[in-house]
């Protein structure tokens, strides 16, 4: 039962939110009872069917509680309820006394006046076996519909580690769901994982299951779909206005009849071509497999003929004469302003151990957006998702903006129609630092001599900053460790 509240798996992402939109939950404490369904029910639940989680708190006045008659209780709690009395679906709904003064005298009283027979959850049974199962961590009351798709719990308090051991009931609560289909070792070995103090186990497993899914390339499919498509449906359109202008010309001009025939009869020419080519796309396009390959790249969004992504790498495109050039002049660039508690003589080390030695590498991410039309550009001061945290951002790109001469090749390539060649100008701009550029690289000293990001990776896959490596190398324990996700 523990204690951590669970989010950001990739049960709760974008694109888990469309590849199980029918399976949601309302108001939970954290998103693992939400990760812990889809994981369960995405192969068992059908495609036309919804799963429901809901979570509410009980609020009432102790006071008035104590004096009211029965009925009157009923009502203070029941009309909490009934807005979420199920409807359609399977439904499994927690609710919870808020004031856990009187919640075991709640739950009392709930026990004798509602449920099978009675004049709420009439048609529920009392689950005692599941009561029993719990006594030792929580006072809890179950019902379940006959039909096996609705089950109400009520719990005379809540804190966070109750809300994750009430998980490893899911398939007792659902029973429809479950009734001819057995749990695999995987199933049993996540739900037993939520009663742990520790959730290490849980988010493992339930980082197997969604690795099963290939959660990327569903993202990549929704962030690309049709992204290509869009430029060539928006010269369809246009090529469709020449045709009513040509025509109208056409009708209105016989002494050019010729010229405006052949103008007509090519712009339909082109328009069947671009039409044929989109009712044929029925795989993946080229671009798409390209960013589903190159794991280095990150989709953030689209729009219309607009993408907007991030590229990572190493540093490895680099004149090494102008490095050696630099690196030993202690009143250069490459020492302006480093950080005070780092020598010149550690940060020559580390320059030399990064760029000549290859005992580091420099992990480094670029933003970039890109316009069908218009070309390719960087984002300056971008600030990076959680992913990119292990990579250090291009100083080139990140202060300045300037990507130099790629932004020529990129809509060479474009013009070409050759998506995938354009996109990679970007992936090999970011690469690339320029040891003869002062105002650069005198900010790349300053950024790179305090940064705390772990961007530097050994052979083995140890994460380290910059102030770490020279401990290292200098004999000292840095205590790092390759990051686990």
């Amino acid at each position: 039962m523990f204690n951590k509240a669970i989010y950001g798996s990739a049960f709760n992402s974008e694109a888990a939110d469309r590849l199980f939109s029918n399976i949601t939950a309302t108001n939970a404490p954290d998103q693992s009872f939400l990760a812990t369904l889809r994981a369960l029910l995405h192969k068992r639940l059908p495609v036309d069917e919804t799963a429901k989680f809901i979570y509410r708190a009980l609020r009432f006045s102790v006071s008035d509680f104590r004096v009211a008659t029965p009925s009157r209780r009923l009502e203070m709690i029941m009309q909490e309820v009934v807005q979420y009395y199920p409807s359609e679906g399977h439904n499994i709904q927690v609710m919870f006394i808020a004031d856990s003064e009187i919640g075991d005298e709640a739950l009392e009283f709930l026990k004798t006046h509602i449920g099978k027979g009675s004049r709420h959850l009439g048609k529920f049974n009392r689950r005692d076996e599941l009561r029993v199962f719990y006594a030792r961590k929580l006072n809890a009351l179950f019902f379940t519909d006959e039909d096996g798709k609705n089950t109400f719990i009520f719990t005379s308090k809540m804190e966070l580690k109750h809300f994750h051991a009430l998980q490893m009931m899911i398939p007792k609560y659902l029973p429809r769901l479950f009734s001819d289909d057995s749990l695999t070792e995987a199933e049993i070995a996540l739900l037993k994982s939520t009663g742990n103090k520790s959730a290490v186990e849980y988010e493992t497993i339930l980082r197997d299951f969604a690795d099963s899914l290939d959660f990327r390339s569903e993202t990549i499919r929704i962030k690309l779909a049709g992204f290509e498509a869009m430029s060539e449906r928006i010269r369809i359109d246009e090529i469709r206005i020449e045709i009513n202008r040509y025509q109208q010309d056409y009708d209105n001009s016989l002494s050019t009849l010729r010229e405006i025939s052949q103008k007509l009869q090519t712009s339909k020419y082109i328009l069947a071509g671009l039409e044929g080519g989109l009712n044929t796309q029925s795989s993946d396009s080229e671009l798409v497999e390209y960013f589903m390959c190159n794991k280095n790249l990150t989709v953030i969004q689209t729009f219309r003929t607009t993408l907007e992504f991030i590229a990572h790498g190493y540093v490895d495109i680099y004149d090494e004469d102008a490095f050696n050039q630099y690196v030993g002049n202690h009143r250069g660039y490459l020492y302006t302003e480093i950080n005070p508690s780092i020598t010149k003589l550690q940060m020559e080390r580390l320059y030399r151990a990064i760029f000549n030695e290859g005992r580091y590498k420099l992990r480094i991410c670029a933003a970039y957006t890109v316009e069908m039309h218009s070309g390719l550009k960087a984002f300056r001061n971008y600030t990076f998702p959680d992913e990119s945290k292990t990579y250090f951002p291009n100083p080139h790109i990140q202060q300045f903006g300037c990507i130099g001469t790629y932004a020529g090749r990129f809509q060479e390539y474009m013009d070409r129609k050759d998506y995938v060649g354009a996109i990679d100008q970007a992936v090999v701009s970011a690469r690339n630092i320029n040891f003869y550029d002062s105002s650069v690289m005198s900010g790349f000293a300053q950024s790179f001599s305090r940064t705390t990001l772990k961007c530097l990776e050994k052979s083995d896959g140890t994460l380290l900053t910059p102030q770490d490596a020279i401990l290292e190398m200098e004999g000292g324990s840095t205590e790092c460790h390759a990051p686990s996700f």
